[in-house]
């Protein structure tokens, strides 16, 4: 009887479910995994049978709701299908005021079964684990596998500016940093004392001239952005970076860099360098930056005497100069045929300059032939001079050489080549040829 009973019960059931149509759970289904994605729905939902939703509900993000004025997304992107480009803020107030923009918004029902054509609109917050919460826009309704949700509020999320997607960004914004923005903001007031070009993390070129350190921060001040560059892995040459530096009455430095041909700034080390199409800043690699120094009549004698830049590098490397010390000494060099270049600092650089500034060269100038070295000297205030040797005559300026000592310069080499082979420093041979 028992059984009976239990039967005919469960036929019941399946009879009324049947007399309904189709069985549709009315919750938006199983989320993807929380904090990766915003297709939460994964059911569709009849318009008969949806009832409005708050939109952080509706996706199943109640954690992210409950704790994003402490655990703060380090950043939030923008992509449009127009732009192309992932385009980041990090400023916490702007990525609160997005939240706060979604936690207004409302799923109101449904717009289609499928994707409509239209503009699209992805926006991911990536937060200081690594993880991303992503949710996307078409037309201004909310975009899920399932379709598409209309949906009301959220203004603060749609008036939002974004670097290349419009707002009045310049380069000094790039950076969300308070030092950078009172770099530029103060530049008239605390006029920075040089500025330097570096390439490839080699020696820094510097400049006291106030022409030039103007020159170079108005065509930064000045560049347009423009888009920011989706695949630099692909579209840019990630090995050569070229460094800006600006030196501060304090001692302290403000430093611009471009990889290839785009500004790249790391503005969170969660999300990783963004880089920067800019207009505007074609003529910064052909500005002349040169160490400003006083190149008198040279009457002959150590080489320290003959430029004042080298004179300086000598005295910082005696420790002579109060606060200014020597950061490191770059060499390039062709011996005997053999190519390669060293990096040197501490006490091996200190040495090897005070060697080099010791040379002997003679008043008389004489064609240069031979051998080629390269000497780049960095000291701490970003200045430092190139010493070019050939043969066995050193430049004082271009067109214009002084025999050496032969045997100062025969000590040269040797050092040259017993420090390249010396495991603490990078002394690596690239290429060889004889002659």
């Amino acid at each position: 009887m028992r059984r009976t009973l239990a039967a005919l019960m469960a036929l019941a059931m399946c009879l009324s479910l049947t007399a309904c149509g189709h069985f549709v759970s009315l919750m938006p289904g199983d989320a993807s995994a929380a904090g990766q994605t915003g297709d939460a729905a994964q059911t569709p939902v009849p318009e008969e049978y949806f009832r409005e939703q708050d939109l952080l509900a509706f996706l199943r993000w109640d954690d992210f709701a409950a704790s994003y004025y402490d655990d703060t997304p380090v950043a939030l992107s923008i992509r449009t299908d127009e732009g192309g480009f992932a385009s980041p803020v990090f400023d916490r107030s702007s990525i609160i005021a997005a939240c706060d923009a979604l936690r207004s918004m409302t799923v109101t029902g449904r717009a289609g079964e499928t994707t409509a054509v239209g503009s699209g609109t992805t926006y991911t917050f990536t937060m200081d684990n690594g993880s991303m919460y992503v949710i996307s826009f078409v037309n201004g309704c909310l975009s899920l596998s399932t379709g598409l949700y209309t949906v009301t509020g959220g203004d603060g999320l749609w008036t939002m500016a974004f670097p290349g997607y419009g707002g009045d960004f310049d380069v000094f914004d790039l950076y969300f940093s308070d030092t950078v923005r009172a770099f530029a903001d103060n530049f008239d007031v605390n006029t920075p004392v040089s500025v330097g070009r570096r390439s490839n993390g080699g020696a820094t070129l510097a400049s006291r001239d106030p022409d030039v350190v103007r020159h170079v921060f108005d065509l930064l001040a000045n560049a347009a952005v423009v888009r920011v560059e989706d695949s630099p892995d692909q579209n840019i040459d990630l090995t050569q970076t070229t460094d800006y530096i600006f030196t501060m009455p304090d001692e302290s430095y403000v430093t611009f860099t471009f990889t290839g041909p785009c500004l790249s700034v790391t503005a969170s080390a969660e999300y990783g360098p963004v880089y920067y199409w800019l207009d505007g800043v074609d003529e910064l690699p052909s500005v002349t930056i040169l160490p400003e120094s006083t190149v008198p009549t040279f009457a002959g004698g150590a080489i320290a005497g003959m430029r004042e830049d080298i004179g300086q590098a000598q005295a910082a490397a005696n420790g002579q100069l109060e606060g200014i010390t020597v950061l490191g000494v770059y060499v390039d060099y062709t011996i005997q045929g053999q190519h390669g270049y060293l990096t040197l600092d501490g006490d091996t650089a200190n040495a090897f300059i005070q060697q080099v500034t010791s040379i002997n060269a003679a008043a008389e100038t004489t064609a240069p032939m031979g051998d080629e070295i390269t000497v780049f000297v960095t000291l701490s205030d970003q200045s430092g001079p190139i010493i070019v040797f050939t043969g066995d005559t050193v430049q004082q300026m271009v067109g214009t050489n002084h025999a050496c000592d032969v045997n100062a310069m025969t000590n040269l080499r040797s050092t040259i080549l017993t420090l390249a082979q010396d495991e603490k420093n990078i002394g690596q041979v690239i290429g060889s040829s004889t002659g």
